[in-house]
């Protein structure tokens, strides 16, 4: 698997995953913020301005998009979010939503080594997170829709 910088021309694959992975970890209510994020990656790519506080990545596998992940952090508040991360459904439990995962978080601490760094997920997915050292802060119950609980989670440095 080869992890590179998001472009405009992978939104389709990335919808494409994204859709993949709904009901069960994405409500469809949440399809249109996740195409606007891309529209917003879209606009950053093409800046001049680069700025490595804020990233999205894509997972290929055989040049193929098999999901994505980013991040943003906020060093004044000394926090990083991760940001839309997934991987095609077909693809779970072969160690490539892990890899994607523990390259965001090296990238973080390599940038900003005291930010904590949160996110927010299911059910369907805390444990996962939970084995990579984070612990849930919330859980808010049909947070993205009905059946599909929001666990705040946490790093802390």
């Amino acid at each position: 698997m080869i992890i590179r910088p998001y472009t405009p021309s992978d939104k389709p694959a990335c919808i494409a995953a994204f859709k993949s992975n709904m009901p069960g970890f994405f409500a469809p209510a949440e399809l249109p913020d996740f195409e606007e994020w891309l529209r917003k990656q879209d606009a950053r790519y093409t800046s001049p301005q680069k700025n490595n506080n804020e990233q999205y990545y894509v997972a290929t596998l055989e040049e193929q998009v098999i999901g994505c992940g980013g991040y943003y952090i906020d060093t004044a508040k000394q926090e990083a979010s991760m940001t839309w991360g997934l991987i095609t459904h077909a693809l779970h439990k072969q160690g490539y939503g892990k890899q994607l995962f523990l390259y965001r978080v090296h990238v973080i601490q390599s940038i900003c080594p005291l930010c904590r760094i949160r996110l927010d997920t299911t059910q369907h997915s805390y444990l996962f997170f939970g084995k990579l050292g984070f612990v849930v802060t919330c859980i808010i119950k049909d947070s993205y829709g009905p059946g599909l609980d929001r666990y705040d989670m946490e790093l802390k440095a």
